[in-house]
């Protein structure tokens, strides 16, 4: 049996997130789907093979019955990737940064950076604290961080995100509308 053909069998890791959908059991989850709809989480109910389908609120959710098929979980999560990075990046497994259909691969300290960023666009974050989140086991030399905004800058640039200096304060990360396909 090829792994695509296996029943997709959910482990304590892909219940929490799969590049960026969150992956909710139904109905036992129910509360915390409330709450992700109320934020705007994109996810994907794995739903028990006796309970009915959750009603589907918005175009950032979808369901699979269980027991389900990998493909069918990753055809799912694909597509709810691509709708929900349409307004915002998402930063999924990997270190891959995708914006609808598109993706940029970055490094582990890049993924970290953006993480950061994309997690509060529009709000300055220091270069102390984009030392901490990069450079998590130690301290970077002074430059590192210029360096890598550097080349985080025109890597992330042809998916609509813009970082930008504000001088004596840190960076600040700007979402672009959708670049033309």
């Amino acid at each position: 049996m090829e792994l695509l053909d296996a029943p997709f069998e959910p482990s304590f890791e892909t219940l929490d997130e799969i590049d960026g959908v969150v992956v909710v059991r139904w109905p036992e989850d129910a509360a915390r789907a409330a709450e992700l709809e109320r934020i705007g989480s994109p996810r994907l109910f794995l739903v028990a093979p006796e309970a009915d389908a959750p009603e589907m609120s918005d175009e950032l959710c979808a369901w699979v019955r269980l027991p389900a098929h990998e493909r069918d979980v990753q055809a799912r999560i694909v597509e709810l990737r691509s709708r929900a990075s349409i307004a915002r990046p998402i930063l999924g497994d990997h270190g891959l940064l995708w914006r609808g259909k598109e993706w940029v691969a970055l490094s582990p300290i890049e993924a970290r950076l953006t993480a950061a960023f994309v997690a509060r666009p529009g709000r300055v974050l220091s270069r102390a604290r984009l030392e901490r989140t990069g450079w998590p086991d130690g301290t970077p030399n002074d430059r590192s961080v210029d360096a890598r905004i550097k080349a985080l800058r025109r890597r992330v640039a042809p998916i609509g995100l813009r970082i930008h200096t504000v001088r004596g304060q840190g960076y600040i990360a700007e979402i672009q509308p959708v670049p033309d396909a």
